[in-house]
Parts: C-alpha cells; structure tokens; sequence
C-alpha cells in the first residue's frame, strides 16, 4: 500500500496529473475548475481555481464528443484558440488569442509539449503531422506568455498527455472506425498497470481518401509510454513513438470556387505530386525524485528526429532533422500546506537540420536550388514562486532568461557556384529575460478572482536570418516580443452545478514582423520589423450539470458554452520599412484571420443503461484574410453530433459502439485560411475547404479485462 501511494504522489507531481483521466474513463462528470492543472508552478493541488491565469483543459471527455482523430474539433471549442489544419490531417498551425497566425504554414510563438517533451524545436517551429492525436488523455493550454516556465513563445504553451491505463488491470482493446471519403482508423492498444509500472502500448493505422483529388491521407503510429516506481523516492516515466505520415496537397482554392461550393484541386499541385511525407521517431525519459520533505527534482532527456520530403507547386524540399536537449526542475514546497511553492530550473534544447530544395517544374526534377546545413539552440534559465498569504491571497512572481543562437552553413557555396550569394551566417540574440506577476483572491471557497501581467518574445525564424538574395546576415531583425495585462474570475457556484471562467485581456504585441521588397537585380524580400499589434478581448467559459447522479436513469446532463470577444487591431502597422510611396498604412485595421465573435454551445447526455448523446455548435464569425480588410471569409455555422453505447459485458469485456456526423447543417467553411496584406488585383487562392456537405462516421471499440 505504501508503494501504490507513493507511485500515486509522485506520478502526480510530474506528467501522471493525466492519469487522473485513464484511457477508458468517459463518464465522469468534471466541472471547469475541478480538472486538475498539471505544472511545476501549481503543485499539487493545481485546480483552476488558485491558478492565477487563463488555463483551458480537455479530457477524454471532450474528445470522445468526436472521432478523436484530429484535435480540431475539441481544441477549437476553447475559447480564444484556433487549430487550422492544410491537409486532411496535417500542416496544423495553432493560435491563441490572435498570435500565431503570422506564418502560412507551421506555427510559431506557441510551444507545444507532449508528456514533457517539446514539439516545438529550437527554431521555434512546431510540426504536429506525426502525433498521434487519438491516444491523448488530456490537454491544457496557457494562453499569453508563460515564458517564466517555457521560454520563448507570446501566444503559449499547449501541453499534451497521452491516456493512462485504468489502475489495477491489463486489457486488450481494439478499435475501428469508419467514414465519409473513406476514412478508416484502426488502434490496437495493450494498457496494463500494477503495483511498479503503467504501460501502454499502441498501433494505429488510418488512412482516408479525402473529399478534393489528391487530398488523401495515410498514417502509421507505433507508440509506447510508461510509469516506473523505483522506490518511494523515485518514479521513472518514458515515452517512445514512431510515425509515418503522408498527407496530400491539393492546393488552396479562392473565395469564388469555395462559395460556389467547386470540388476543385489547383493544377500546378496535381502535376508536382504535391505532398508532405514525414517519418519520424521520438522518445524521452523523465525521472521524478523526491529529495526530501521539501525538496524534489523533475528531469527530462528527449530527442526527435524526422526526414520530410515535400514537392509543392513552385518546388521541392527535403529535410532531415535531430532535435535533442534537456529540462529540469527543482521543485520546492514549504509543506503540507503549501505555503510556498516554488521552482528554478532550466532547458536546453538543439536542433541540427540538412535542408535541400529543388526546381520542379510540371513533376520534372530540376537543379538544386538550396543546401543548407543548420545549427540551432535555445536554452533558458527560469524560476516562478507562489506564495500563499493571508486572508486567501495568492502571490506568484517569476522569470526567465533566454538565449538563440542560429548558425547556416550554405553548401552551394564553393568553387562550382562563383556567383552564388552565401545564404550561410550567424546569429546569436541578446539575453531576453521575460518576467511574471500575478495575484490571486480566492473570494470563499468557490470563487476566485485574479490579475496577471507577462511578457514573452517569439524569435525569428532560422530562414529569415540570412537575406538570402545578398548572402548578407539580417542583424537589424529583432524578436517581437508583447505583455499581456490579464484580469479574471472563475468559480462553482450552486453546490458546483455552475462551473464558469472569465477573462479579460489585452495582449500588446510589438516588432511584428513583415516583408519588405527591395527592387533590382534580383528583386527579392526579406523580413524586418514594422508593426505592433494590440489584441484586447474577453473570453467565457460556462458549464451547468443540470443532472450528475449514477443511480438515475439519466446519470448526466450537462450544457456547456464558451466566448470569445475578439477587439484585436494593428497599431503603428506598415507593410514595409521603406517609408515611401508604396508603403502601406494597415493601422487600425482588424488583424488579419480573427472573428470578431466565436460561439459554441454543447451538451453532453449519458444514461444509466450506457447510452450517450452528444451534440455541439460552433458559431465562428467574418474574417479577414487580408491586412487591408478588403477581403473576408464569411461567417459559418456547424452542428456535430454523436450517439453511441458504452457498456461492461460480464467480468471481462467492455463495449463502445457509436455513430456520429459532422456539419450536419451543410455549411459551407474552410480548415485553413491564408493571409496577405492586399490581393493587388491577383485572384485570391486563401482557402482550404472542408466537404461541402455532411461527413458521418461509425465505430467500435472492444475491450478484453484479464
């Protein structure tokens, strides 16, 4: 027993908060605050209510509303956050309160973490084609700033967490699930937790043949996670992963073919071929010991290495990348009530990448056009204190300081090549340090009210360090770098039936970066800094149980909504540093790819036989797709639904069956938007569409209990 115990508190303290929501666990009830928050600075009673800041959690039980398959449709129903997608299941970019949306294709400004170990690499670019969304158990999202625990990133910080076995069993599940334009996803999962260790291991395969031509998707996952007790001091967690992605491009449509709902593919992808193939390994170790009363650590070893290859309309690329590094934390708490709970620690992290690019023309390879060799490290130093005062007042206070360092190595530059411009270069950053302070209330035991002030930087990208055109290195490039001013609530009224949050923020974002054109021989861009953009917005969350009792027929009825006010705005804004005539103001204009108003609405219904019944509604407003704000998407609305029937069969099986449809209501809307400061009377390829229609799916999951 002092074993299982111990097992319990340290898995707490490090990634397990997410075994708090085991793989199979879909009908406990959750209110918003109740959801345990996983991290170093909220210890171990990390609910939302004494947490300072804006945190969105999901759990199982809001990806089982959907296939699960892709993490846009439970993602997107927080407020303040956005994942687009540009291919059936890949190209994601996620942005939060605004920030983010600044690149076409991967985001940057976010990290993502997935049991510890970051996604993002040391560029700060973040690629999600290779995870495997299907095996999350949970999700938390920090939005603004948290660079006082993850360093660089203004938008925030997406946490990821694979399921966790049920404790005290072993199973064997299989699941299959089939849909529209030939969607199949098939997981074949052992789960298995004792006394020393929690294990899963999992396959997957899905493929589908998408709805445009040549918008299919295939994919491979091989995946393994693991809890290890060592002794009462002393957890070990891993987590191993293997992936083979291919996602096919078939190109951005404009306004005019999407409204008139055309089943189109554009010409120049179909005769490239155009794809992202990725095949990817990951893994990492985390070892959590406990020191002393007060005292422990919590250490991460990662590493990832991936090769893409990707032919588009204009080219093709191919790259290899390693990514390795380190995090570690120590951990300080005061005693059992938590008086204060502090952590110092530090991250390292180094990617090492070999990008070549090449002529294509028509599907005919032409010559090589870039080889470069790239070197890229980011490392921080951070600490974040929480002091519990007084009259329920909450302090936290604390920092980082970041380094990035870039170095390009251009292999085309030699004798064969006498004219070539070296696109090769360095660049170390100056030391940033990015601090945090915020203040807490807890008004009585199930309301609190807080303020919160951060600031966090989003360095350039490893291209736009050297100007590529003249071989020369960027240094007036400058990182964009923004405070955020937060004030919220959050509470369980009406004996924690009414579960709410509120924020209000205003997030000013300075140094945007923009491109500026230089006329001549050649003609060519390069990146400089050029405007600032202040983002003032209100978000709300409500979730209401209007029936949560297991002895009634009806053992769970629960509506939930959530907001999202969006008033974000360039200010001092050009689109260029030239300062001349054909310099263009966008101040006070609306940011580019916000809605002004999001909704969705939802409710959840479970009964006492193990039916269930899911139904959601999205309401996602007008967007601009050009900086002028000449150009908008219309505004959509969706409705997805699911029905289904979980059960235990008799000692030893389990039983999940369920069918459910997207878009019921046949809207017609896009999964990714592109962005640009005016059409300058080209058309207006922006778009990449969803089926115009509905989408429907089925499935079946069977567990066998030894």
């Amino acid at each position: 027993m002092l074993k299982v115990t111990a097992l319990s508190l340290l898995s707490a303290l490090a990634l397990s908060a997410a075994a708090q929501t085991p793989a199979t666990d879909t009908s406990k009830s959750q209110t918003l605050n109740t959801v345990q928050v996983t991290g170093w600075s909220n210890g171990q009673k990390g609910n939302q209510l004494n947490i300072a800041r804006s945190v969105g959690t999901l759990t199982t039980a809001d990806f089982h509303r959907n296939t699960g398959l892709s993490l846009e449709n439970s993602l997107n129903q927080l407020p303040g956050v956005l994942m687009q997608s540009r291919s059936a299941f890949g190209g994601q970019r996620i942005s939060i309160r605004g920030y983010g949306n600044n690149t076409n294709f991967n985001g940057q400004g976010v990290q993502v973490l997935l049991n510890n170990i970051p996604i993002t690499d040391a560029t700060g670019t973040t690629i999600l084609d290779d995870i495997d969304f299907s095996t999350l158990g949970k999700v938390e999202v920090i939005k603004g700033p948290a660079s006082s625990l993850y360093g660089a990133g203004v938008a925030g910080v997406v946490n990821l967490y694979t399921m966790k076995p049920q404790p005290g069993q072993t199973r064997f599940v299989h699941e299959n699930t089939l849909g529209s334009y030939g969607l199949w996803r098939n997981n074949t999962r052992i789960e298995t937790a004792g006394e020393h260790s929690a294990l899963i291991f999992n396959y997957g395969h899905q493929e589908s043949n998408g709805f445009r031509k040549h918008s299919a998707s295939r994919k491979d996952y091989a995946q393994m996670s693991g809890d290890f007790y060592v002794n009462e001091k002393s957890t070990i967690s891993t987590y191993f992963a293997y992936a083979n992605s291919h996602e096919e491009l078939a190109g951005e449509m404009d306004s005019a073919r999407l409204y008139s709902k055309q089943n189109w593919s554009d010409p120049d992808y179909l005769v490239n071929n155009s794809k992202v193939d990725i095949e990817s390994f990951r893994g990492g170790v985390t070892s959590d010991y406990k020191i002393n009363d007060h005292f422990s650590n919590l250490s991460t070893a990662f590493f990832s290495a991936y090769t893409l290859n990707s032919p588009f309309a204009r080219g093709l690329t191919s790259t290899q990348a390693f990514t390795f590094g380190g995090r570690s934390g120590f951990v300080y708490t005061s005693g059992p009530a938590d008086k204060i709970h502090g952590i110092i620690g530090a991250q390292f992290e180094k990617t090492l990448s070999f990008n070549k690019s090449y002529n294509l023309t028509g599907g005919v390879l032409g010559g090589i056009r870039g080889d470069l060799q790239n070197a890229s490290m980011s490392y921080n130093v951070f600490t974040e204190w929480k002091f519990t005062l007084p009259q329920q007042w909450v302090l936290t206070a604390g920092g980082s300081l970041n380094f990035t360092e870039f170095g390009i190595t251009d292999m085309l530059t030699n004798s064969a090549n006498p004219t070539h411009a070296n696109a090769g270069g360095t660049r170390s950053f100056p030391a940033v340090f990015m601090p945090r302070l915020s203040l807490l209330k807890m008004l009585s035991d199930h309301v609190s009210v807080y303020a919160d002030v951060s600031r966090g930087y989003t360095p350039p990208a490893i291209g736009n360090v050297v100007i590529a055109a003249t071989g020369k290195v960027n240094t007036g490039l400058k990182p964009e770098s923004g405070f955020q001013y937060e004030i919220g609530t959050k509470g369980d009224l009406f004996n924690r039936k009414l579960s709410y949050q509120l924020a209000l923020f205003d997030l000013d974002i300075r140094n945007k970066f923009v491109t500026q054109t230089v006329t001549g021989t050649p003609t060519y861009t390069f990146y400089v800094n050029a405007g600032r953009q202040q983002d003032i917005g209100a978000e709300l969350s409500l979730s209401y149980l209007l029936i949560d009792n297991k002895d009634n027929a009806v053992t769970l009825l629960r509506p939930f909504a959530t907001y999202t006010w969006s008033n974000f705005k360039y200010k001092d804004f050009m689109s260029d540093n030239n300062h001349n005539a054909n310099t263009v103001n966008y101040s006070n204009n609306w940011v580019a790819g916000v809605a002004k108003n999001v909704v969705n609405l939802g409710i959840d219904l479970q009964t006492k036989p193990g039916f269930y019944a899911y139904l959601s509604y999205r309401y996602n407003g007008a967007v601009p797709y050009t900086f002028d704000n000449l150009h908008y998407a219309k505004a959509y609305s969706l409705l997805n639904g699911k029905i289904g029937y979980r059960n235990q069969l008799g000692a030893h099986f389990s039983l999940d069956v369920y069918a459910g449809a997207d878009n019921m209501t046949s809207s017609t809307y896009y999964t990714f938007l592109f962005y640009s400061g005016n059409l300058a009377g080209t058309t207006d390829p922006h778009f990449i569409p969803m089926p115009y229609k509905a989408t429907g799916y089925g499935g079946a999951k069977l567990a066998y209990i030894f």
